[in-house]
C-alpha cells in the first residue's frame, strides 16, 4: 500500500522490468511517471477512467523498444532513424525516451495539484549519436488537468535543430466512432501506405478509417477528440507547438507489432504535439524552447 497524504502525494517505486516509476496521488487526480524516458503511463481524474492508452504487450525493459503507449517523449529527433542524417542513429524518434531521466523536484502545490521535475543532459552514449550537449526539463503537473512541459537548453556553443513529440496514446471506446475536431483546413503530409490520396487540406473532423498516419503542420491550437462511446471528449491544448500528428496503425500494421495487439487499434488513437518537419526548432548556444502539452477530459452531455 502506498502512503500518500496531501504532503506526500509522491512515491518512487519499482515498476514493471524493474523500471523506477513516480506514483502520483491527489484530491483531484492520480498518475504513474516511469523514469525511463520521462514517459507518462497513467493519468486518471478522480471518479473517471483512464484518458492514456498503453498495450498490454509493451515491453519494459532497460534496453531494447520503448514503452508502447502512455507518452513517449521523442527527441531530438522525429520518425525512423534510417532517415536521420546521423550515421549512428539507431532507434526510432530519438533516445531520450530509451535514457533514464533524474527526479530532481516535486512539489505539492495543493491537495489538488502535484508538480515533479526530471532532468536529463548529454551523456558520452548521446554525443556518439548526436552530437550536442543539451539540458531537457520535464514538468509534469496533475491534477484536474494533466501538464506536461518538455524544456529544451542548448547548453552547447553551437546552434542545433531538433524534432520533438509529446507523442499521446488516448484511451478511446472504438476508433470506428470517434472524431478530431481543431484540425480543418489544415494541410498534412501523410505518411501511410498504400492510402489513395484524401481532401488535403483537411475538410472538417477526422474520422479514422484505415491506417492514419498525418502531420499536420501550423497547428498551433487546440484539438479535440470526441468519444461518444465513452461519452467524454479528450481537449490537448498546447504552446510552443506548430505541428500535431494523428496515428492509428489500424489492422495490417497491428498485426506487425510485436509490442501491440492485433485487436488494440480499436482502443487506442495518438493525437500527439510535435514540432517535426518544416517545424522542426533551431536553437541558438544559451537559448531554451518550451513546448507544453495541457489535457483534460469534459463529459458530452
Amino acid at each position: 500500500m502506498k502512503d500518500f497524504t496531501a504532503r506526500n502525494p509522491v512515491q518512487v517505486v519499482k515498476g514493471q522490468g524493474g523500471l523506477p516509476k513516480i506514483c502520483i496521488q491527489n484530491d483531484a487526480a492520480r498518475a504513474e511517471v516511469c523514469l525511463m524516458g520521462a514517459h507518462v503511463l497513467s493519468y486518471c481524474p478522480a471518479g473517471q477512467e483512464e484518458v492514456l492508452f498503453l498495450s498490454e504487450h509493451s515491453a519494459f525493459a532497460q534496453t531494447g523498444p520503448a514503452i508502447r503507449g502512455g507518452v513517449p517523449v521523442c527527441w531530438p529527433w522525429f520518425g525512423p532513424a534510417d532517415i536521420q542524417a546521423l550515421p549512428h542513429a539507431v532507434t526510432s524518434h530519438g533516445f531520450a525516451r530509451q535514457c533514464l531521466w533524474e527526479l530532481i523536484e516535486q512539489r505539492p502545490v495543493s491537495a489538488r495539484r502535484t508538480e515533479v521535475t526530471l532532468m536529463l543532459h548529454e551523456s558520452p552514449e548521446s554525443l556518439a549519436v548526436w552530437p550536442h550537449p543539451f539540458e531537457l526539463r520535464m514538468n509534469i503537473s496533475v491534477g484536474a488537468t494533466l501538464e506536461m512541459n518538455l524544456e529544451t537548453v542548448n547548453t552547447g556553443e553551437t546552434p542545433f535543430t531538433f524534432a520533438q513529440a509529446l507523442h499521446s496514446y488516448f484511451s478511446i471506446g472504438d476508433v470506428n466512432q470517434i472524431r478530431i475536431k481543431g484540425l480543418d483546413g489544415l494541410k498534412f503530409i501523410d505518411k501511410a501506405p498504400g492510402n489513395p490520396p484524401a481532401p488535403n487540406p483537411q475538410r472538417g473532423e477526422i474520422a479514422i478509417t484505415e491506417e492514419t498516419d498525418r502531420i499536420y503542420l501550423g497547428h498551433a491550437g487546440q484539438a479535440v477528440i470526441v468519444d461518444p462511446v465513452k461519452r467524454r471528449e479528450i481537449v490537448i491544448d498546447k504552446s510552443g507547438s506548430r505541428t500535431s500528428v494523428v496515428w492509428n496503425p489500424w489492422i495490417a500494421k497491428s498485426r506487425r507489432m510485436p509490442d501491440f495487439g492485433d485487436e488494440e487499434f480499436h482502443r487506442m488513437l495518438c493525437v500527439e504535439t510535435c514540432n517535426v518537419a518544416e517545424d522542426s526548432v533551431l536553437l541558438a548556444p544559451g537559448e531554451r524552447h518550451a513546448l507544453t502539452a495541457v489535457l483534460f477530459v469534459r463529459p458530452i452531455q
